[in-house]
C-alpha cells in the first residue's frame, strides 16, 4: 500500500481558480483611472476592446496605464508624436479607438488629441468615455 498523496483535484481546483483569475482580469477597468464626466443616454455597445487613451487633470496622456508624456496644446506634433505610441500595433477594435478624459479637463486639452486622431490617423470612430449617471 503506497501513502501518495493524490494531486489531480488540487490540480483540478487551481486549474479553475486560474480561468477565473482570467476572466476577471478582462473585466477589470482599463487604462488610466480617471473621473470621467456622466452621461444620461449612453451606449449600449460591447466594448471591443480597442486602445485607451487617458488624459488625466494635469494633462498627461496614458496609453493604456503606461504614461505617455503631457499634451503640448500649441504643438500638435508633440502630442501627435505621443498618440503614435498608440499606433505602433494596430488596434483590435476596427480602427475605434477609446478616450477616456478627465471630467473637469477643458475642452483645449482634449482636443489636440482628438484632432491628430481625426485628420493624421484617420479613425473611423473615436469613442470618448462616459459613466452612465444615477436615475
Amino acid at each position: 500500500m503506497r501513502n501518495d498523496i493524490n494531486v489531480t483535484p488540487l490540480v483540478d481546483v487551481m486549474l479553475v481558480l486560474l480561468i477565473i483569475f482570467m476572466l476577471m482580469s478582462m473585466l477589470m477597468g482599463r487604462g488610466q483611472e480617471v473621473t470621467i464626466p456622466r452621461a444620461k443616454n449612453i451606449s449600449s455597445q460591447p466594448d471591443m476592446l480597442q486602445p485607451i487613451i487617458s488624459i488625466d487633470e494635469k494633462g498627461v496622456l496614458y496609453v493604456e496605464k503606461r504614461k505617455v508624456g503631457e499634451i503640448d496644446k500649441h504643438n500638435l506634433e508633440v502630442t501627435g508624436e505621443l498618440v503614435k505610441a498608440v499606433w505602433a500595433k494596430k488596434p483590435r477594435g476596427k480602427d475605434k479607438i477609446y478616450i477616456k478624459a478627465e471630467q473637469n479637463l477643458p475642452y483645449s486639452t482634449v482636443y489636440p488629441v482628438l484632432e491628430y486622431l481625426n485628420k493624421t490617423l484617420q479613425l473611423e470612430a473615436i469613442d470618448l468615455a462616459v459613466a452612465e449617471s444615477a436615475k
